[in-house]
């Protein structure tokens, strides 16, 4: 997530000093930047769930054949 909003703040803050747009560019970056971070956390967060909903699955799965 910070790397991500480090990123849109560099390229907005470097877009900006090129074009003369301050602060526009900066900030919009940043608010990407920021929107992708999260975006990221939670596609983690998501694949790290259905992981352990698949092992704790196969483990009741092997529980019941042992019975």
């Amino acid at each position: 997530m910070v790397a991500a909003t480090f990123i849109g703040l560099a390229m907005g803050y470097y877009l900006d000093r090129w074009l003369g747009t301050t602060p526009w560019l900066t900030l919009s970056f940043l608010v990407l930047g920021i929107v992708s971070g999260f975006r990221n956390i939670f596609i983690l967060t998501t694949r790290e769930l259905r992981r352990q909903e698949q092992t704790d699955q196969e483990q009741s799965d092997s529980d019941r054949d042992k019975s």
